[in-house]
């Protein structure tokens, strides 16, 4: 609750208890309920204070503003039905503030009536805060063009005295709708946000391209950053302007899957870039990655074949088989696979680490194959958070928890919202029952994480602890 709204509405109540109880003469039952009032404001009771302002508004309609009150404590109390029968009926009199106006808008989200919220908020005009909450609401609904009109609208507003935050946000907002209007955003959070730069980068680079390709180019780069969402809509931009383009299908596809609301069936997105070409890398790869992940794990390797055939020498290929074989209880098989990624990448650490992360999962040759194999990833990359990570589970496995614990906390290092460190961390402190730092960490996942799988570890650890 915004610190703010409580102290307003303690001073809204302190003058309406002052008020009531100073009319002579006045109703026993308003008296009552008045004193009731004082006692639910001392109590921080907003719930109570919401259901007796509303009973007082009803007994004193010449009292209107009691309406807007009520709204407010119900608003605070989490009470977002009676929260909206209050302020509606003050704004059905014509009295509710464009403050009681902006809650209203957040009451009718929380209804799920978006076009409410929307036009309550759309009729407050330049009223800053409005702004805000529309360029928010259009973004969620994926409306990015109207989005983009009232992020401007919100800079224009505040003199351009708008935080680096918000530049960043709408310079990626701005790269994945409009990539050639985003520099002048982007350029301004660079020191604040490396990933800016790599967004400003690739659109410099494509800008003297087509359209399609800038979209294409610009959808990569914000999703090497995990911004699957504007991805996605880049992609999407760049297959309506070249349907006949395979890669933007089988990038749209693969982010699909990264948002917990995709706005199309990944799969059929991935099939129509399979028809463009049947024989594409790909879009055989994308679908083999789709079907792996969906647990189709020999439909996965079915893909994974015909990728191989395409591109022999890309290591990624036989470690997603690898995983696949893995999944399907192949071991031997698995292994083989993961040592093909590495002999033809050698002096790469992020191979030698899938390795032994496989190891880990599957209890396999640990101190044997995966001990090796991850000492190795980290004499390659010592500033990689996966690949420190992975070292600190193969430590743990072979029951080296102080050193283990070291190496988790280097990933955290290179890494501050490396959340599977945050996780295993957790993890080490849950075993040793210290209920407080497992807690911590896990909590720590929740706020970084993007990953539902391990968001819903997370959460089934912590259930455990919290009540």
């Amino acid at each position: 609750m915004n610190e703010s709204q409580k102290i307003a509405l303690r001073l809204v109540v302190l003058v309406l208890i002052g008020s009531l109880l100073s009319f002579v003469p006045v109703a026993n039952s308003v008296t009552e309920k008045t004193l009731k009032l004082q006692s639910a404001f001392s109590a921080e009771d907003y719930q109570e204070q919401a259901e007796i302002l509303v009973s007082l508004a009803e007994e004193t309609p010449w009292w209107k503003a009691l309406w807007e009150s009520a709204g407010d404590a119900a608003y605070l109390a989490g009470d977002y039905d009676l929260a909206k029968i209050a302020f509606t009926h003050a704004d059905q009199e014509g009295i509710l503030s464009d403050q009681g106006r902006l809650k209203l808008g957040e009451v009718f989200l929380e209804a799920g009536e978006q076009d409410s919220a929307e036009d309550i908020w759309q009729d407050l005009g330049n009223n800053l805060a409005a702004v805000e909450k529309l360029a928010n609401l259009y973004e969620d609904q994926g409306n990015y063009t109207a989005a983009v009109e009232e992020w401007q609208t919100y800079l224009s507003l505040n003199d351009n005295e708008s935080s680096v935050d918000l530049l960043y946000h709408f310079g990626l907002i701005t790269a994945a709708h409009e990539p050639d209007q985003a520099l002048v955003y982007l350029d301004q959070a660079i020191d604040t946000y490396p990933e800016a730069g790599v967004i400003s980068e690739a659109i410099r680079g494509s800008l003297s391209e087509e359209p399609a390709y800038q979209f294409m180019t610009t959808g990569q780069a914000l999703a090497s950053i995990s911004e699957w969402r504007l991805a996605s809509h880049a992609f999407e931009q760049a297959s309506n302007l070249r349907p006949d383009y395979l890669e933007p299908w089988a990038y749209w596809g693969e982010a699909l899957q990264h948002l917990e609301d995709p706005s199309r069936d990944p799969l059929e997105v991935l099939e129509i870039a399979l028809d463009v070409n049947d024989r594409s890398p790909l879009a055989n790869m994308f679908l083999g990655l789709y079907w792996q992940r969906e647990g189709s794990h020999n439909t996965a390797l079915d893909y994974f074949e015909k990728t191989e055939q395409a591109w022999p020498d890309h290591p990624d290929v036989y470690i997603e088989q690898g995983k696949s074989l893995a999944a399907l209880g192949e071991l031997e098989i698995a292994v083989e696979k993961f040592q093909q990624a590495i002999e033809l990448n050698p002096l790469d650490g992020t191979y030698y680490s899938q390795l032994a992360s496989f190891c880990v999962k599957y209890s396999y040759q640990v101190r044997e194959l995966g001990l090796p194999a991850a000492r190795l990833a980290v004499q390659f990359d010592d500033q990689d958070p996966e690949i420190l990570d992975v070292m600190g589970q193969v430590l743990l496995d072979l029951g080296d928890e102080m050193n283990a614990l070291k190496f988790f906390q280097r990933a955290l290092e290179a890494d501050l919202s490396y959340s599977p460190a945050y996780f295993h961390l957790g993890i080490v402190y849950s075993a040793r029952e210290n209920k407080e730092l497992t807690i911590y960490f896990l909590q720590q996942v929740l706020l970084y994480s993007e990953n539902l799988s391990l968001i819903d570890r997370a959460e089934r650890l912590l259930s455990s602890y919290l009540p």
